[in-house]
């Protein structure tokens, strides 16, 4: 089989001296990262499709390496100065005919985001005469679809129907759409959409050739890779970790306010994230907390993300609805719950994060922020208090240990192997 993987810039390159970061983004580190692994293990050609200028939360790791036998074939950012729309969409059907003429063909094309280059490549299937799978991992699929956010997004609401008509008829002529969670799922079929299965993105594995490592904090601490923002690791205390892009949608500013009001003796909070939000945190409660040595920001390349959720001792996940965000399904979540922690979590009337985890640790761990705005100051001061006596629970060794060995089973079928075979399983029977 020839796959074609289409999206973001997943790994870390240097071509022709220029250096092209990677994207962090779920759908980035944790799907196509994985997918190409999975794919190439299973002896299939591979072809990779990535734009040179890639904009967003950017990484750039020295470490990190395209997988042998991949065959690339970058295209311009759509967003490239001078490059407008349609120039951009020339260089990814030039990419996709490299890759077609290089490989004799290609079979599936997997797109792991299906803005905006749904409609391109839905045109162009029976041109090239391949499948196509299309991957809704968040606002693609709950946004898109929404002719009143698109009249807004784009502030023209003469077209909002014919963009959304548009953008839906891309995704009914795909062979096949999976969804990052059951809620989206519903969410997208209360907009006329179809979907073929759930595929949520893998908790992060050890990806690499040979026997993985052993990891220790000590030795994770070690990697020239994770780069100090604020702070500094303490590999003698605890570590509640929060990971995610560093950008209001995932208020890692609650996630501070809610570590100092629990006051746990012996823990550190680890932020793990990159964007460009970090001026706004550098304040308030995670300012006092880094003055402590309680808290500090780190960059974790995506070669050893995994091996944060290893090292930590529990997770807190802190992003809540709001009416420009809802995270469908974080795979932060998943890949806490997959390596046993228990996971401190908001329970909200919108979204897919208790999906990832078991309905032990939601009920030991959740903590209820339905009706409450946490922009406002009486919202936010409850949030905080609700959060912080959930977080309280991880001084239970006996709570965590059962929360964490519920989590563990709940997300077994997580991991990479599982994902993959069910979407090749399913793939088989269409």
């Amino acid at each position: 089989m020839h796959l074609l993987v289409m999206g973001k810039s997943a790994y870390s390159r240097v071509i022709d001296g220029t250096p092209v970061p990677i994207t962090i983004a779920g759908h980035t580190a944790q799907f196509m990262r994985p997918l190409i692994s999975y794919a190439l293990a299973r002896g299939m050609a591979v072809s990779y499709a990535y734009p040179l200028r890639p904009s967003g939360c950017l990484m750039l790791d020295p470490r990190d390496a395209v997988p042998d036998g991949v065959v690339e074939v970058p295209f311009n950012d759509l967003s490239a100065q001078k490059a407008p729309l349609h120039i951009g969409w020339l260089s990814v059907e030039a990419s996709l005919r490299q890759a077609v003429e290089r490989q004799g063909g290609i079979d599936w094309v997997f797109l792991p985001y299906a803005f905006p280059l749904a409609p391109l490549l839905a045109a162009l299937k029976e041109k090239y005469g391949y499948r196509l799978a299309l991957f809704l991992r968040g606002g693609d699929g709950y946004q898109w679809p929404d002719p009143r956010w698109v009249a807004e997004t784009l502030g023209d609401a003469g077209h909002a129907h014919q963009v959304c008509g548009l953008y839906k008829e891309s995704l009914a002529a795909a062979d096949f759409v999976g969804v990052a969670s059951k809620w989206l799922g519903d969410v997208v079929a209360g907009h006329g959409v179809r979907w073929h299965a759930v595929v949520e993105s893998p908790a992060a594995m050890w990806l690499g050739a040979g026997p993985e490592p052993s990891w220790d904090k000590a030795r994770f601490s070690a990697d020239p890779g994770v780069v100090r923002r604020l702070g500094n690791l303490d590999v003698s205390k605890k570590w509640v970790l929060s990971a995610g892009r560093i950008h209001p949608d995932k208020h890692l500013d609650l996630a501070a306010d809610i570590f100092a009001s629990a006051g746990l003796d012996g823990w550190q909070l680890v932020l793990s994230g990159v964007g460009t939000g970090l001026d706004g945190l550098a304040t308030g409660a995670l300012a006092e907390l880094v003055a402590k040595g309680s808290a500090c920001v780190l960059e974790v390349p995506p070669r050893i993300v995994h091996a944060a959720f290893q090292v930590s001792d529990a997770y807190l996940q802190t992003s809540l609805p709001s009416a420009t965000f809802v995270d469908a399904r974080p795979s932060s979540v998943t890949s806490a719950a997959f390596h046993g922690k228990p996971v401190v979590l908001p329970i909200a009337a919108a979204g897919g994060v208790a999906e990832s985890v078991a309905p032990e640790n939601l009920r030991e761990f959740g903590f209820d922020v339905r009706g409450l705005d946490p922009t406002g100051p009486d919202g936010r001061a409850e949030t905080v208090r609700r959060g912080a006596a959930a977080l309280r629970g991880l001084e239970d060794p006996a709570l965590t240990a059962r929360a964490g060995a519920a989590n563990a089973r709940h997300a077994s079928g997580s991991s990479v192997d599982a994902v993959f075979d069910r979407v090749w399983a399913r793939l088989g029977e269409l």
